[in-house]
């Protein structure tokens, strides 16, 4: 158990290592934001501009070759010195931990959503197979899963908020602001779960222990929720925690859709602007957060099954 753990800590640090890596460059490819901070007052003279230019390039070390400053990045980031956003002038921990409670809280929401909603609608199916029920289940969670979220998040502005005016379209404060985002980031993972679900509950059903259970004259309810569901709710789990990085990399979109003032918000605003500090620290988080529920993912699949540890 101890070798498995450590095998899959340091294929985790190596994903990350050529995640934070690949952007590093990719990102310098987008332009320099040193031009972006200077001041092109038509009554400068080409001389003051260029010079302002090389300063903003100095004190943001873009004067260095790129080799140099990939070294010096990673000498800061191992000492947890993520340098300062070039955009707010301040700590990119600050700017990020200042947004990090709403991600969670939009995140939170929409697992919950996931689960609460996508479970029972799941079990429901199964034990209705061949049902309106069971085909309304089916079909809304194949249009769940194809549909993209940024197309649903407009259908449900124009409908709530424009047409009923009942929900907010964007900002945060109230209740009322966390609907819409958290609906349109969980309709995916509930169509999901809902899936899975129905499939790990038909399979259960259709074991022996299952008709044995039924056999030995247990009530119904007793069969369904003693033996069928607690052995069919692992696939359940694993189907949650592997959709968490689909979750993860949604809620950029869901983010800036809804003007949620969230890490992905900042992520996709911090592109545009080429502060680079802050996306790089976005990404590590991003990177972490998605290798962290893998390994959770694999822990549980060797928890159940020891054979997986073999592999």
């Amino acid at each position: 158990m101890r070798a498995f753990v450590i095998r899959r800590l340091l294929q985790a640090l190596l994903v990350i290592f050529m995640v934070v890596t690949l952007v590093f460059f990719l990102i310098r490819v987008s332009g320099d934001p040193a031009s972006l901070g200077v001041n092109l007052d038509p009554n400068r003279t080409p001389a003051e501009i260029k010079e302002e230019y090389e300063e903003i390039r100095r004190k943001m070390g873009l004067d260095k070759h790129p080799v140099i400053q990939y070294v010096v990045f990673w000498q800061r980031t191992l000492q947890l010195d993520f340098g300062h956003s070039f955009r707010y002038g301040v700590p990119t921990t600050t700017v990020i931990f200042e947004r990090l409670p709403n991600s969670l809280r939009l995140g939170g929401a929409a697992l919950v959503l996931g689960i609460v909603l996508g479970l029972p609608l799941g079990i429901v199916a199964a034990l209705r197979r061949g049902s309106i029920v069971d085909t309304a289940a089916t079909m809304g969670a194949v249009l769940g899963i194809v549909t993209p979220q940024f197309f649903l998040a407009i259908v449900l502005i124009i409908i709530f908020s424009v047409q009923l005016r009942l929900l907010p379209t964007s900002g945060v404060g109230t209740w009322k602001h966390l609907i819409l985002p958290a609906v349109t980031l969980s309709t995916g993972l509930i169509a999901t779960v809902a899936r899975i679900a129905r499939s790990g509950m038909l399979e259960a059903l259709g074991q022996d222990y299952v008709r044995t259970a039924r056999a030995k004259g247990l009530a119904e309810r007793a069969v369904i929720f003693g033996h069928a569901l607690r052995n069919g709710s692992l696939s359940v789990i694993t189907v949650t925690l592997s959709s968490l990085p689909h979750l993860i990399g949604t809620v950029v979109v869901v983010e800036v859709v809804f003007s949620w003032p969230g890490v992905g918000n900042l992520m996709a605003q911090s592109v545009m602007a080429r502060d680079y500090p802050v996306v790089f620290l976005d990404v590590i988080l991003f990177s972490v957060l998605t290798v962290v529920t893998f390994l959770i993912m694999d822990l549980v699949y060797v928890m159940v099954d020891p054979r997986v540890r073999h592999r």
